[in-house]
């Protein structure tokens, strides 16, 4: 008899938050880093058939944007991030996210503590 076991894979979601650094630089580095920019888009699309990119948006208001990446490890984000093209054009924050309904459940189970909690009586206080 075969038996077979299905492991189940609990994504990771990640919200990256890039702020393009501003500094002035020649000509032909600004060339050079608007290609590698550019190589990073072309890896966003790769990550998006992928499944690793749930979206991705660039600032109205300043050079850089957000993206939230589903992998299943802290490794794997690792990877992904450092081999971006844009990597040392960055400054990059990191927050991991959690469903709300996660959320919601956490407050419906702290709500049950509180209820089991002693009340403190008129003569304690």
């Amino acid at each position: 008899m075969l038996i077979q076991l299905h492991a189940v894979l609990f994504a990771m979601l990640y919200l990256v938050i890039d702020s393009v650094k501003l500094e002035f630089v020649e000509p032909d580095i600004a060339v050079a880093q608007m290609k590698m920019l550019q190589q990073t888009f072309v890896t966003y699309q790769d990550l998006r058939e992928q499944g690793k990119l749930k979206f991705a948006y660039a600032f109205a208001d300043s050079p850089g944007g957000i993206m939230v990446l589903d992998v299943e490890s802290n490794e794997e984000l690792q990877k992904i991030l450092f081999l971006l093209p844009s990597m040392p054009l960055v400054n990059r924050s990191i927050r991991p996210l959690t469903e709300m309904k996660s959320v919601e459940s956490l407050i419906t189970e702290l709500e049950e503590i509180v209820k089991s909690m002693p009340v403190k009586s008129k003569k304690d206080g």
